[in-house]
């Protein structure tokens, strides 16, 4: 009895195990979209393409009109119904119904917490997915190199290791949804000044194909430490789609670069889905194929597509190259099963759910305090009761919803604009919040929006009650696609507002709503200003998370994702006004380079405070492969799907543990942020630390957790120049665990020690660990079935 009983539990737990390898079941999550792996999506589609005549396949490498931004050519006959392809990295973008404009990219980075960037991209992959959406064209995940950058509030910050954890985490919340993700903008896309210009009289497509854009001329080191890191971390996610961009890299167009799409991309990251054209980046046609150029969008520039029947036809380029160019296209399409039950296409189909909730959450926790001189906050609501409000960026804007804001407009911003741009069907400002709190509150409440009427301002000061006032100051800095910053300083006179209400009330608050770096020189140093509070681009319920921090409903926690510099050539790199952006800094950007230099910041890179305080203990690293090792096993279980790409899993293998205590000594509920830097042997020719981890860590008063770090081969390699691959350095490599980049932060330290001999610190095999790990495992199943099937 006993032992039929037993085999039929090993029956059920090889059942449900093979089951979670094939649907990508995750134990610790509930069930996503069913996947098939890469190879079975290749077969697939390879049967698919040899049913295609040449036409049709030549059609499919173009874009064509239709109800989407992008759109590929159904093929009725095979009951293909055609893919859909729409912007954008914070929502399902173009001014449709009923989406949610999400807290932007550079809010989710803010929060350093791996679980809300995975929340953030399966709640935007279920919004995409409901509308019948093919492939999300997002995340945008270009470094912010210069602060002046357009799209910088649509990305994840300064730091490769920091973007590349919210790439990985935002690839798989979309595509367990079904709905394939677009890594853009490949690569070295950072700026938006000359990445297109036009003859002044371009009229014909053969004009708009000449359009100049500028050259990225990068190093091979800084291109694989720095901008490659990115994507290679989406790559290795399993990311189906990868959008070249506008601009040339060392000369070359991104889109027909040999170098960079088929060596770097394809061959170094093997790279399995496709490469689709930014909207027009397209300047040839047979050339951009063989370079690596699988998908021209939008299409309408006639290089592709039907024109490449006759250049097949005479051998310009091969029948292979083209039908790999339509595997690349259908493999996401099959691997993710979208041709099977998909949801129809309805752009304004509501399918917001309550995504509400999480866009609140993430927009709370990306909020970052930066000044909190004698706990002026959070605030008292039985004490204090009396706020004066100032400034445009307080309210809603005077255009609406409409186009994201301007530098022309005021109000409260949500997001940035251009592509990455979602219309709100709603959005909370600050101001509204704060009414809606006094009166539950009983507060005294006087505001002026109208920060260029300092007639009103200056009465105000006269008010009752102004005396004992809390005043708060809000300031937005905004930025779009298609131009650059011209500055650095808050919009409509904002430096000048903060000064004028700073000189009279002596408790004033500045809350700075901006889309990446601002200059706080003009007023952070005033004795009235005590209190900064950077809410960052938090999406459509930005006031109520804001109004959840003034009043401790919530302890901020969120973290700089970039240093903010006391003067703006201290950051080292601008925007060129040329056709040739040189990225001479190399490895040494943002605070890699403040600390190459010297240079004092006025916040540093991973800064930020909280209503509480925390402490730190008992740092450990070990070898992963050796004992328990749970930290390591937990580590590839959580990040494995059946998508995901292992061709490169070796450099993501796990190598070192590193454990720590971190305890909540305050006497609040808060978070804290524990970095872990890296230190290198000198022949890597590193920066004097790296960001190589991080774990947003929530505890209530008086609470221990331990923490672990993992650091992966990778984590510790350096790219060898001269040997072309990943390399350990032989030597010591010392450990910071901190709470920013600025070396007073840190709170514990240690080295390690590689020596030639144990340079390849471990090789992938089946080892006897494994095994002990797999049984562990099918023991853990065991009792969990017998639990509830009730078998004992």
């Amino acid at each position: 009895m006993i032992g039929s009983r037993l085999f039929v539990i090993m029956m059920v737990v090889f059942f449900l195990f093979i089951f979670s390898v094939v649907v990508g079941l995750n134990w610790n999550e509930d069930p996503k979209i069913a996947s098939k792996t890469w190879e079975e999506a290749i077969s697939i589609a390879e049967i698919f393409v040899a049913q295609l005549t040449l036409e049709e396949k030549c059609n499919m490498t173009s874009g064509i009109h239709g109800p989407c931004i992008g759109n590929v050519l159904p093929i009725s006959r095979l009951n293909f119904k055609g893919l859909c392809f729409r912007d954008s990295p914070s929502g399902v973008g173009g001014k449709i119904l009923h989406s949610t404009a999400f807290a932007a990219g550079i809010q989710i980075a803010a929060t350093w917490d791996r679980n809300l960037f995975y929340r953030r991209g399966a709640a935007i992959g279920k919004e995409f997915r409901g509308k019948g959406v093919h492939f999300a064209l997002d995340p945008m995940m270009n470094i912010d190199r210069n602060a002046r950058y357009g799209r910088n509030w649509e990305g994840f910050g300064s730091d490769p290791y920091l973007a590349g954890e919210n790439l990985f985490y935002y690839v798989q919340g979309i595509q367990d949804q079904g709905v394939v993700a677009t890594a853009k903008h490949y690569i070295c896309n950072e700026q938006e000044t000359n990445r297109l210009v036009c003859p002044s009289d371009s009229q014909s497509q053969s004009d708009l194909n000449n359009c100049r854009a500028y050259s990225a001329n990068v190093d091979d080191k800084t291109m694989h430490e720095i901008y490659l890191w990115p994507f290679a971390s989406s790559v290795a996610a399993g990311v189906g789609s990868v959008m070249c961009s506008y601009n040339q890299v060392n000369g070359t167009p991104t889109c027909q670069n040999d170098k960079i799409l088929n060596k770097l991309l394809k061959e170094e990251l093997q790279f399995l889905g496709n490469v689709m054209s930014d909207w027009g980046a397209t300047k040839t046609g047979v050339q951009s194929a063989l370079a690596g150029l699988d998908v021209d969008m939008a299409g309408d520039d006639d290089l592709m597509g039907f024109n490449l029947v006759q250049a097949v036809k005479n051998r310009m380029i091969t029948e292979e190259r083209l039908d790999d160019m339509i595997i690349r296209l259908l493999t996401p399409y099959y691997l993710l099963r979208q041709d099977q039950e998909y949801p129809s296409l309805n752009l304004d189909r509501n399918v917001m759910e309550d995504h509400y909730k999480i866009n609140r959450e993430i927009a709370t926790a990306g909020i970052i305090l930066l000044k909190n001189t004698n706990n002026i906050l959070p605030f008292d609501v039985t004490n204090d009761t009396y706020y004066f409000i100032y400034g445009s960026a307080a309210g809603q804007s005077d255009e609406g919803f409409g186009s994201g804001g301007s530098a022309k407009h005021s109000g409260a911003l949500y997001q940035g604009g251009g592509s990455g741009f979602v219309q709100p069907t709603y959005a909370i400002d600050p101001l509204t919040s704060l009414l809606i709190k006094g009166r539950d509150f009983h507060f005294q409440i006087r505001y002026i929006t109208n920060q260029n009427d300092y007639v009103a301002i200056n009465n105000s000061f006269n008010a009752r009650g102004f005396a004992a006032a809390k005043c708060l100051v809000f300031i937005s800095a905004w930025s779009s696609e298609g131009f650059d910053r011209n500055d650095l300083h808050a919009l409509n006179n904002g430096d000048e507002l903060v000064q004028t209400v700073a000189s009279r009330c002596a408790n004033t608050i500045v809350i700075v709503n901006s889309v990446s770096q601002l200059n706080l020189e003009g007023w952070i140093d005033l004795p009235n200003v005590v209190g900064v509070i950077w809410s960052g681009m938090p999406g459509s319920e930005y006031g109520s998370a804001i109004v959840d921090v003034l009043f401790e409903n919530y302890n901020p926690g969120g973290k700089l994702v970039f240093t903010l510099a006391k003067k703006n050539s201290d950051y080292g790199t601008d925007i060129s006004p040329t056709y040739h952006s040189n990225y001479n800094e190399g490895v040494f950007l943002d605070y890699r380079h403040f600390d190459k230099y010297n240079i004092l910041p006025r916040y540093y890179f991973g800064y930020g405070l909280s209503y509480t305080t925390f402490s730190f203990s008992e740092l450990h690293i070990v070898k992963a492969g050796k004992g328990k090792h749970k930290v390591s096993s937990y580590y590839r279980q959580h990040r494995i799907r059946p998508y995901t790409n292992i061709a490169t899993s070796k450099l993501y293998e796990p190598v070192y543990e590193i454990t720590f205590t971190v305890t909540n000594s305050g006497e609040v509920y808060g978070s804290e942020v524990p970095q872990l830097y890296l230190g290198f042997p000198a022949e890597a020719e590193e920066p004097a630390k790296v960001l190589r981890g991080f774990e947003r860590v929530y505890l209530v008063a008086g609470q221990s957790k331990r923490v672990s770090f993992i650091l992966t081969q990778k984590d510790i390699s350096y790219w060898n120049v001269s040997n072309q691959k990943w390399t350990v350095a032989p030597g010591t490599y010392s450990v910071w665990i901190s709470t920013s980049a600025n070396n007073d932060d840190v709170k514990l330290q240690t080295t390690f020690n590689i020596d030639w001999q144990n340079k390849k610190i471990r090789k992938e095999k089946f080892t006897s660990q494994n095994r002990k790990n797999i049984r562990i495992f099918l023991c853990e199943m065991i009792k969990n079935i017998e639990k509830r099937f009730s078998l004992c």
